[in-house]
């Protein structure tokens, strides 16, 4: 890899790190315990055209920059982690192969080990009732585990899949740079 394209991966993950904090703390919305919001773009962004390193930055570094400078609550690592788990799945899933398939795949595997598993189990460690009240912490969860599961697949698969003409139009931008 060269320098300017060193440089240009830095700058673009960069971007995207600003992007996912304003996607996830300020276009967001907040309804019955439960977080919605599209940070899934960046993260997707950064692995289908950049590479899993970077996404696992975007991820990382969106949410713990995002946490410490405008929180919803006490910092907790385990949701930084749970977010670097979503970038390698993501990564692993959509980067080259990306179709409906792979995309649902990789959001359903989301949404099913992050979302309703570990992000409960940190919601349960963090706040009252310790792990007894995991169960509950997943229950109330799996309505966002569905609606964001379906809006995810969408916006991956209409901006990433393989034959997506935004895709094909971002590749052809970033070849004239990496």
């Amino acid at each position: 890899m060269n320098k300017k394209s060193a440089l240009f991966k830095i700058v673009v993950t960069a971007v995207l790190v600003a992007l996912n904090i304003v996607l996830e703390r300020f276009l967001a919305f907040q309804f019955q315990n439960n977080h919605y919001n599209l940070s899934i773009i960046t993260i997707g962004f950064a692995a289908v055209f950049l590479g899993m390193p970077y996404s696992i930055a975007v991820a990382g570094l969106g949410d713990l920059i995002g946490a410490l400078l405008f929180p919803f609550g006490p910092y907790f690592p385990g949701y930084t982690f749970t977010n670097i788990i979503i970038a390698i799945i993501i990564s692993l899933c959509i980067s080259k192969r990306a179709n409906i398939f792979t995309i649902s795949a990789a959001t359903i595997l989301n949404k099913a080990l992050c979302t309703l598993c570990l992000n409960s189990l940190w919601t349960s460690i963090l706040y009252k009732g310790g792990v007894d009240a995991f169960p509950a912490y997943m229950v109330t969860r799996i309505p966002q585990a569905i609606i964001m599961g379906v809006i995810d697949i969408l916006a991956l698969t209409v901006l990433f899949s393989n034959k997506s003409k935004i895709r094909i139009l971002i590749q052809k931008a970033i070849n004239k740079y990496i």
